[in-house]
């Protein structure tokens, strides 16, 4: 082989290698920042993947941030905190009856003392939340109504934590009686969230939207 030969040879080998060393890295895992009024039943119904359950979805994020959850109550999150959303495969090994098992036993946890509810208020700018999609998936009217009753049901047996969940559930679903409930829980406060009031307006107002009767004036709810 002539040496002229042996020198293409040479540099077609160096570029294939250059190439190869060049490959773009994986792309990076996708994330979803804390606003005011988020919960993690919500950031896992924004991020859900086809084919997996709401409950998978939730116990994945969970246990990939637990860092997030102070004293492992899934209700407390703070405004700002970025939470990393795992693919849809780890979210899968995630059995369906042992991410509800799971979520059972996290619903479970009794708040610390003093725990700030759902997405705490860090002392920073107001930000302008973006509109929520359209298309977001929402539960069957029908689904809504249960999970009301339920949370009904868990309220008479002093299970707030567990009720909260459900009017939550229920409230995001669009569903007009669990909105009214929530804006009254927050109105008041109880052992499970403390008393917003800017929490208990919105709640108020998206009931209102509904159809749903407001028992008190909603300029009343901006005062301090």
């Amino acid at each position: 082989m002539s040496a002229l030969r042996v020198l293409g040879a040479v540099l077609i080998s160096g570029a294939a290698l250059a190439g190869l060393g060049a490959s773009p890295a994986h792309a990076q895992a996708p994330t979803y920042e804390i606003r005011k009024g988020d919960t993690l039943f919500g950031v896992a119904r924004k991020n859900l993947h086809a084919g997996v359950t709401r409950n998978q979805m939730i116990v994945a994020i969970y246990r990939a941030n637990q860092s997030a959850f102070a004293g492992g109550d899934i209700n407390r999150l703070e405004v700002g905190t970025v939470l990393g959303i795992p693919a849809r495969d780890e979210v899968a090994r995630i059995a369906s009856a042992e991410a509800d098992r799971e979520l059972r036993e996290l619903l479970a946890v009794k708040p610390a003392a003093a725990a700030a509810p759902l997405a705490a208020i860090k002392p920073a700018p107001a930000e302008k939340l973006p509109a929520r999609p359209a298309t977001a998936a929402t539960l069957a009217a029908e689904g809504a109504a249960k999970r009301y009753r339920e949370g009904l049901g868990m309220e008479r047996r002093g299970d707030h934590r567990g009720a909260l969940a459900a009017f939550l559930e229920a409230g995001e679903a669009g569903y007009g009686l669990a909105q009214r409930r929530l804006g009254q829980i927050y109105d008041k406060g109880n052992s499970v969230v403390q008393r917003d009031y800017q929490a208990s307006l919105k709640w108020y107002q998206k009931a209102r939207e509904q159809g749903v009767e407001i028992d008190k004036p909603l300029p009343r709810m901006g005062a301090p």
